[in-house]
């Protein structure tokens, strides 16, 4: 596994670097992207649920549930991608539909944020609800900003994916070195 682990990450980790210098190409591959990853994050589920199932822990259920969540999605994706390549039709539905989940995504985070935020304030007397607060409300601002510029979301969807994939590559990686 450590193996698989490893080429999995250097894999990611120069498809982030693809990414984050071709944003737009990378918004416009998307569903190509969800479809490769939720698949991967399928399969490694499934056999690392293989691998340690003789260990009978209640978490190896919820890892064979998600590896297969992940793989059903992965095909969805897959499919629709497939479907975009020749109607055009989809291809702006689904772009449409990324777009817009990713602004909705922006704001009701920074919407969570705040009243996290507030929350965090009645529960602690350090300033440290102050810098929350501010982030949330910047990422509430930016997902505004992005409901009416689409392209500004399109390339920053773009960059994130990279830096997303950076950091599972990353992450990857340093499991290698970790001792079981």
């Amino acid at each position: 596994m450590k193996v698989f682990n490893c080429i999995l990450g250097i894999f990611a980790i120069f498809g982030s670097i693809y990414c984050m210098f071709f944003p737009g190409a990378t918004f416009l591959s998307s569903g190509w992207i969800v479809a490769i990853l939720l698949g991967m994050l399928g399969v490694c589920s499934i056999f690392e649920y293989a691998a340690n199932r003789k260990k009978a822990e209640k978490s190896n259920t919820k890892l064979v549930a998600s590896g297969v969540v992940g793989l059903v999605f992965g095909i969805i994706a897959a499919v629709l991608s497939l479907l975009a390549l020749f109607f055009p039709q989809v291809r702006g539905i689904l772009d449409i539909t990324i777009l817009l989940m990713f602004v909705l995504w922006l704001v009701y985070s920074g919407v969570a944020g705040i009243f996290g935020a507030i929350a965090q304030k009645k529960l602690t007397e350090r300033k440290m609800w102050v810098f929350t607060l501010v982030m949330s409300i910047l990422l509430v601002l930016t997902g505004l900003y992005a409901a009416t510029h689409l392209l500004y979301a399109a390339f920053a969807i773009g960059f994130m994916v990279g830096i997303e994939l950076m950091v599972y590559g990353i992450r990857l990686l340093l499991s290698v070195f970790e001792k079981e």
